[in-house]
This record gives structure tokens, sequence and C-alpha cells, in this order.
């Protein structure tokens, strides 16, 4: 009250200069109390990894043991779709097999009749050189003629006589003809005429020729040539038809009944006259 008796309205207190920061307003707390945080320990990690892994072995449990409720009330049904999977598996394997088997007979079916229309299969060869003498008396007239030949002789079989019989799915026998001489190569650039005395006509060269072919060809008969070929051919067929799967190749040889016929091999004439100077 003032001195004209009348009221004033009261003022508060101002609070004084440093001290504004510690006024609260009434029935409020501080509005950003301290928080304290603690970092994570080793054994609250560990209890985090155990949690999510009791987690997942119940997820496991849980479902193997409704799978063994259901295999147990339905037992039937998955027995027959086993035995029906299992069946159809070895209807695959047997399958693949048979078609392995029936492939692998077409394919040596193929292959045999190739070797066959071949004809010839060669599996040694000879080179050798002889110098013969050939001479003709005519009267008072004498000629002779010196040749140096150099030939080739191929040795082998006839692959038409061949006979093939499967025994099982790994023996095979093989019949072959015995080896025999294919042919000699004489080119004429491996004839020579070493020295000539007197004329000598076309045919009558040939026929000195064909002498030395013909001595050719008893040198490699004693050189057993065709002893050669028939254990080449042997060891080259065995390891062909090993190739198609068989284990065991029994290759065996048949007299062939028919003569050699050397005049193809040698020519149609050889002079009797001829003379072998040297040979190698």
């Amino acid at each position: 009250m003032d001195g004209n008796g009348e009221l004033q309205p009261k003022v508060p207190d101002t609070p004084e200069a440093g001290e504004l920061d510690s006024v609260t307003p009434a029935g409020q707390e501080n509005s950003m109390p301290e928080q304290e945080t603690e970092a994570p320990t080793g054994d609250s990690v560990k209890d985090k990894w155990l949690r999510t892994a009791k987690r997942w072995l119940a997820t496991v449990a849980d479902a193997m043991a409704r799978g063994l409720a259901f295999l147990a009330k339905h037992w039937r049904i998955v027995t027959l779709a086993l035995v029906a999977v299992c069946a159809a598996i070895v209807a695959l394997v047997v399958y693949s097999k048979v078609a392995e088997g029936k492939n692998r007979y077409e394919s040596l079916g193929q292959t045999i009749t190739e070797m066959k229309r071949i004809s010839e299969f060669c599996t040694a060869n000879y080179i050798g050189e002889v110098m013969i003498q050939d001479e003709e008396k005519k009267f008072l007239n004498r000629k002779v003629i010196v040749l140096i030949v150099r030939g080739k002789i191929r040795a082998g079989f006839d692959l038409t006589k061949m006979e093939t019989e499967v025994v099982d799915d790994s023996t095979i026998n093989v019949n072959l003809p015995k080896a025999q001489i294919l042919d000699i190569i004489t080119n004429p650039s491996d004839i020579r005429t070493f020295s000539e005395k007197g004329s000598w006509s076309h045919d009558r060269t040939t026929i000195a020729k064909n002498a030395a072919r013909a001595k050719l060809l008893e040198l490699v008969m004693e050189d057993n040539l065709l002893g050669t070929a028939e254990a080449n051919g042997k060891m080259q067929l065995t390891s062909i038809f090993m190739a198609f799967g068989f284990k065991h190749v029994n290759i065996g040889f048949v007299a062939d009944t028919t003569v050699c016929d050397t005049t193809a091999i040698v020519g149609d004439s050889v002079s009797g006259n001829a003379t072998t100077l040297f040979s190698k």
C-alpha cells in the first residue's frame, strides 16, 4: 500500500545475474538428463549368439519332429515314392548301358566293314637292292646287260578274309589269313643300267628287270618278312579292338589254301639266264 492508501501489485524479485542458469520451473525436472551408456561386453555378445543358436536349433528340431510325424502318419506313401525313385534310377542306368552297348557294337560293325573295304592291310616293308647280270647268246653273238634295281616289298593281310566273333562285352575273337606279299614296287627311277653290251629291246630289258624283282622276293622270304608282318598285324589289330573296350582280343591265323601267284608280283616272264652279282 503506498502513501495515498492504494494497493500496489506485488512485483516478483528479479534474479541477479549469474543465477538464471540455476532457475528451474516448479514441478519440472531438468529436460536434458545425463545418460550413462555402457559398451557391450564380451559376455553380452556371447549371450546374443547363444540365444540365436538356440532359436535355430529349436527351429530345426521342430522341422525334424514335423517330418518324422509326417513319415509316421504317411509311411506307405513315402515308401512307395522311394521305391518309384529307385526303380526310375535303375531303369535309367540300364537304359544308358544298353544304349552305350548298342552304339558300341554299331561303331564296331562300321569299323570292321571299313577295314574289309580297304582290303590290303600292310604291316611290314622291306627295301633292298640287287645287281643282276643277264645275257643272251645267238650264234656267235653274245649280249650282256647289268642292271642295278632298288625295290620296296610290302607284306600284310587281305582283310576281306578277316572274320570276327564277339564272345562277350570284354572278349572278341579275330581270325586272319596268313600274311602274304602284297606287291613289289620298282619305280623307273630305281632301275639303273650299269653296263650294256649289244642291243637290248624294251621287252627283253623288262624280262631282266623281272629277274631282279624275283631276287628281291627271294631275299624277303629268307629274311622272314611274313613273320614280321604277322607279329605287327597282331599288335596293331589288338590295339584297334581294345579301343572299343575289349579287354581280351584273341587273334589267330588261318592257313590260306590259295597258292600265292608270284607271277602277278614279279612279272609275266623272268629271264632264266640272269645271275645275281650282289644284293643288300
